[in-house]
């Protein structure tokens, strides 16, 4: 239901997103997937700040959705870059398991949140590779029902893009 709302900017799919990641901050916890755990955690808390920050469209106008350059886009992406190899680090200290697989899917997808956040359409690119690599995570945490879901998280990433692409049209 959260990619759903969000794909038609409207705020409520925020909700269904905290709600959905205080569940998997307890089942990523408990299958030692520890950055995952953050994430989720961090979900929760960026889905408040979704949520409020997208308040505005509740009153019918259409927020705009935004690309970024060049430039900006190669700027982010080394940042995130580096930033997962620094988490692979940390993470290479712990028990944690498939710690390179899971840095890159976490530290990406605060990204592609935060891209969400601010309605830059170039999130949804994160997302159809985010979920492909957390399909490859979850399966070899042996989380079959997660990698279903993370299935249709990448379907409907391409639905949230056509949909965004469109008002993107239109601005």
């Amino acid at each position: 239901m959260y990619l759903i709302l969000i794909s038609q900017v409207l705020r409520w799919g925020w909700a269904f997103g905290i709600l959905s990641s205080a569940i998997y901050t307890f089942l990523c916890f408990n299958a030692s997937l520890y950055i995952q755990s953050i994430l989720q955690l961090i979900y929760v808390c960026t889905g408040i700040w979704g949520f409020l920050s997208w308040s505005a469209v509740d009153d019918g106008s259409e927020k705009e959705t935004r690309k970024l350059s060049l430039r900006q886009n190669s700027l982010i992406f080394t940042t995130t870059l580096v930033c997962a190899i620094v988490a692979y680090y940390f993470m290479s200290f712990t028990d944690q398991k498939s710690a390179l697989l899971d840095s890159f899917v976490s530290v990406f997808s605060l990204l592609a949140t935060g891209l969400v956040v601010f309605r830059i359409i170039e999130n949804w690119y994160y997302w159809w590779v985010i979920n492909v690599l957390a399909m490859v995570l979850f399966f070899q945490q042996n989380m079959k029902t997660t990698v279903l879901l993370y299935g249709i998280y990448l379907l409907l990433s391409v639905y949230g893009y056509v949909q965004w692409r469109k008002k993107l049209g239109r601005n």
